[in-house]
C-alpha cells in the first residue's frame, strides 16, 4: 500500500478521498480560466501566492532559534513566487539572503516586476555565477533556519542537470528544514516520479489545489507536510471537473 503525505490543512480540513487532486496540465487550465475567463492578472494570483507561503514560513520558523531564511528562486514564475516570499518576509523584519538561480536579465514578466521590486528595496541577492564561489557552500546553508524552495514549479519537464543538480543536492544534504512552493523542485506534479534529483521537503505549500504527483510514486516522501494555500482562485474553477479539462 502506498504512503500517503502527511495532511495539514492551511486554509480548510480536508481528507484526502475528498480533497480535489489535479495534474500539472489541469493546473495550468485552472491558472489560464482565471486570468482569461475572470479576468484576475497573473500577478495578483502570484502575490497571493507569495503571501500565503510567507505566512507558512513564518509559522515554521517560530520552531527554529535561527531567524535566517534562505530562499533559493529559479528563472520562472516559482522563482517569481519566491521572490514575493522575500518581500514579505523582510517586511516583517525577518532577515532573508535570496539565491537567484538565473540571470536576472533573463527573467520576464511576474517574475521580473518582482525581482525587480526586491532589487528596489536594495533585499540582499546572491545570482547563480556567485553562489558556487560561496566559501564552504555546505557550511554556508546550514546557518539558515529554514530554506525556501521556489526552483521549479509543476511546469517542470525533464530532468534536472548541471548547476541546478549541484544545487538541490546541497539543500538536502544541509539538514535544514526546507519549505517547498508549489511541489517540491524535481517532482514531477502528475506522476511522482523524480526528474533525477528532487528537493526532500519538510513541508510544501501548494496553492489551490493538491498535485497527484504528491500522492503516488516517491510524491509522498519527498513532499512532506502538506498545505494547501488558498490564493483567491474563483471557487467555481476549483468545484466543476469539467472546465479544468
Amino acid at each position: 500500500m502506498q504512503k500517503q503525505p502527511n495532511i495539514a490543512p492551511f486554509i480548510k480540513k480536508k481528507a484526502v478521498s475528498i480533497m480535489l487532486k489535479v495534474t500539472a496540465q489541469q493546473m495550468k487550465n485552472i491558472d489560464h480560466l482565471a486570468q482569461e475567463k475572470f479576468f484576475i492578472p497573473g500577478i495578483i494570483l502570484m502575490e497571493n501566492a507569495g503571501l500565503r507561503a510567507a505566512e507558512a514560513a513564518v509559522s515554521l520558523l517560530k520552531r527554529r532559534k535561527d531567524k535566517r531564511i534562505f530562499i533559493f528562486c529559479g528563472p520562472g514564475n516559482n522563482g517569481g513566487d519566491g521572490f514575493v516570499v522575500a518581500r514579505h518576509l523582510i517586511n516583517n523584519d525577518i532577515k532573508v539572503l535570496v539565491f537567484l538561480l538565473a540571470e536576472s536579465q533573463k527573467l520576464k514578466g511576474d517574475a521580473l516586476i518582482n525581482y525587480n521590486i526586491l532589487v528596489k528595496m536594495k533585499a540582499p541577492v546572491i545570482e547563480f555565477a556567485n553562489i558556487f564561489h560561496l566559501k564552504n557552500a555546505k557550511q554556508t546553508l546550514k546557518k539558515a533556519g529554514l530554506i525556501i524552495d521556489a526552483i521549479f514549479g509543476i511546469g517542470l519537464n525533464k530532468n534536472i542537470e548541471g548547476g541546478f543538480e549541484k544545487i538541490i543536492d546541497l539543500i538536502n544534504q544541509s539538514g535544514v528544514p526546507v519549505l517547498s512552493l508549489d511541489t517540491p523542485s524535481g517532482l514531477c506534479a502528475t506522476t511522482g516520479k523524480i526528474l533525477k534529483t528532487c528537493i526532500k521537503a519538510h513541508t510544501t505549500v501548494t496553492f489551490a489545489a493538491a498535485k497527484k504527483g504528491f500522492f503516488i510514486k516517491q510524491g509522498p516522501d519527498k513532499t512532506g507536510k502538506l498545505l494547501i494555500a488558498d490564493i483567491s482562485m474563483p471557487r467555481g474553477l476549483l468545484r466543476h471537473r469539467k472546465t479544468i479539462h
